[in-house]
């Protein structure tokens, strides 16, 4: 069974884990949606969640150099000790 990390101390680090376990799987991700939702925030205008709330993201993928018909969605929240959750699935 394979260890998943749930808790990050950082926003970067916890989507930076979703992308490698999506990229694990085969799906490339699509750098400008990356670059529109994820460094540049989004329509949160920011990736980090401020305590207790949730940021939620949906990023296109690809496989075999083809547009997949699945999405990488993440979804953030902040937690009252400083660290993020998170949560993400191929959909």
């Amino acid at each position: 069974m394979e260890n998943i990390e749930v808790y990050f101390k950082s926003a970067t680090s916890a989507v930076e884990y979703a992308k490698m376990q999506t990229e694990k799987k085969g799906y490339k991700v699509d750098y400008s949606e990356w670059f529109t939702q994820i460094a540049c925030g989004g329509r949160y205008g920011r990736l980090r969640p401020s305590i207790g709330e949730y940021h939620s993201f949906i990023i296109e993928l690809s496989k075999d150099n083809r547009k997949a018909s699945k999405c990488l969605s993440i979804t953030l929240y902040g937690m009252a000790s400083g660290n993020f959750e998170l949560v993400n699935y191929i959909n």
